[in-house]
């Protein structure tokens, strides 16, 4: 039994440090900003969505933006670089590819309250 449990406990180890091995070699460092990201505003919310995604031969952040209370008079932006990817009024934005030479930044603009509150650029 003893044997077993020895054999056991250092396959899980191996295991283990295989798998740190292959993340940490592969997962971007900008993988921090992982998760959802709510944007909140008087009238509006939204959750910005980022994930790692496997996209053009590597992994790479991608993200979305989905809104979850969205009145009229509330707008939903994403930027690439100051450029606008998407402009929705209630839809969600779809994936966006944020890898290199990307920097995507989510705003939600609500018009009731005359405020925009900006999410995580990444």
């Amino acid at each position: 039994m003893l044997s077993r449990h020895k054999t056991l406990r250092s396959g899980v180890v191996a295991l283990g440090a295989g798998a740190l091995l292959v993340l940490s070699s592969s997962v971007p460092a900008s993988a921090a900003n992982e998760g959802d990201h709510w944007i909140r505003t008087a009238n509006c919310t939204a959750d910005q969505e980022i994930q790692v995604h496997f996209v053009n031969g590597g992994w790479h952040d991608e993200q979305e933006l989905n809104p979850t209370v969205a009145p009229p008079g509330c707008e939903f932006v994403l930027t690439d670089h100051g450029k606008r990817i998407s402009d929705t009024w209630g839809a969600g934005s779809g994936w966006w590819y944020d890898g290199p030479e990307h920097y995507i930044c989510a705003t939600v603009y609500d018009y009731g309250a005359q405020s925009a509150v900006s999410g995580v650029c990444n």
